[in-house]
């Protein structure tokens, strides 16, 4: 007589029975003929194993497994109920996750270089931004980091003084008559920062020069002898 673990104990003749193995009992008859020598070969068949081995990504988590959710990698064990009458299964499952993928990107650049685009954002300020990147392939998806550094304009101050008469005063190709603060931006053609250049213009008038001049014309004496 075959049975499943999860099936005992059996029962015989009002008895259970836990242990495959042959047992005897003597039925005594309830009609006055001659007793029955019962034997029982009983058969333990163990429980239908059942192992998964999932290997998934921090960003696929909980796992799933039989109703279940997991989150945390480990062994799990679970028994399965036959509802057809046939032996339980009982089930294992050895869990692996796997941490996300990382990615940093260390950048500098110039104001007049913002905004920084990355991963299809853009960033005008320095500071560390962190996003995660799906995967397109089924795999682990990326933790990306960007360490955002933003360099100032180099700063160019020229303090002219020039007089009325060296008017226009050129800078940077461009004739200045006032006296004022200019600012203009110097594009960088190498890839670097551009200059923020500044003007301090002072204009000194002409110098004057006075002159008083007083003549005197010359008066003649006549003297009568």
């Amino acid at each position: 007589m075959p049975g499943c673990t999860n099936q005992l104990p059996y029962i015989w003749n009002g008895n259970p029975y836990s242990l495959g193995g042959t047992y005897v009992d003597t039925l005594l008859s309830t009609t006055g003929g001659c007793d029955t020598v019962a034997t029982l070969n009983l058969v333990i068949s163990a429980l239908i194993a059942d192992t998964t081995y999932a290997a998934v990504c921090a960003n696929q988590l909980p796992y799933i497994w039989h109703g279940n959710p997991y989150s945390i990698a480990g062994t799990y064990t679970d028994t399965l109920f036959n509802t057809s009458g046939g032996c339980d299964t009982a089930a294992v499952l050895n869990l692996t996750i796997n941490p996300l993928f990382t990615s940093t990107t260390n950048a500098q650049v110039c104001t007049n270089q913002l905004p920084y685009i990355w991963n299809g954002n853009p960033y005008s300020l320095g500071g560390t931004y962190v996003d995660t990147l799906l995967s397109t392939t089924g795999g682990c998806d990326t933790v990306a980091t960007l360490n955002l550094v933003i360099s100032a304009l180099i700063a160019d101050t020229t303090n002219a003084v020039v007089c009325a008469n060296q008017l226009p005063y050129i800078w940077h190709g461009n004739p200045y008559s006032i006296a004022g603060t200019y600012t203009d931006t110097l594009v960088n053609t190498s890839g670097g920062c551009d200059t923020a250049a500044v003007l301090n213009l002072t204009i000194n008038p002409l110098l004057t020069s006075t002159t008083n001049a007083s003549l005197y014309e010359p008066v003649a004496l006549y003297l009568e002898w």
